[in-house]
């Protein structure tokens, strides 16, 4: 937990100038990416944030390639950071949560007439809601998501 306070904080101004610019600043990237270098070695989770990294990177890095202008490479060094801090589990999960967040909310500007379909939204933010539930509630939520299934 030493980490969860920086990591947050980080998040959320980068959240702020997302949602300002459409820009992720590589400085501050960088900076969340250190403490989850920091977190996995004082806890000793390579396997779990070395997933989590390559996992989060690699498929958004695939979205990148596949929609450039949908999907910034400022998002792809996010979420490959936000993975490395969160681990596997809670990284996938925080993914999850951020495309469902950001598609509710996009949906809802569409049909408020705030936005259209070719507008940009900045992802930023909801990666960071991602990475926020994930931590705090992540895993009472795939604890409740795998119960239903392997009771």
């Amino acid at each position: 937990m030493l980490f969860t306070l920086p990591f947050l904080a980080v998040l959320s101004i980068i959240s702020l100038i997302d949602l300002q610019s459409l820009r992720i600043p590589d400085p501050l990237v960088v900076v969340l990416f250190g403490l989850g270098v920091l977190k996995m070695v004082l806890e000793g989770s390579y396997a779990s944030s070395l997933a989590g990294f390559l996992t989060l990177f690699g498929f958004f890095l695939l979205l990148h390639l596949l929609f450039p202008k949908g999907m910034g490479f400022g998002d792809v060094k996010l979420a490959g950071s936000i993975g490395l801090f969160l681990g596997f589990r809670l990284g996938v999960l925080s993914a999850f949560l951020a495309f469902i967040s950001g598609g509710l909310v996009g949906v809802v500007l569409v049909v408020l007439r705030r936005k259209t379909l070719k507008d940009p939204l900045p992802f930023g933010p909801f990666l960071a809601l991602g990475a926020l539930l994930g931590l705090f509630f992540g895993e009472r939520m795939l604890s409740w998501y795998f119960g239903m299934f392997f009771p």
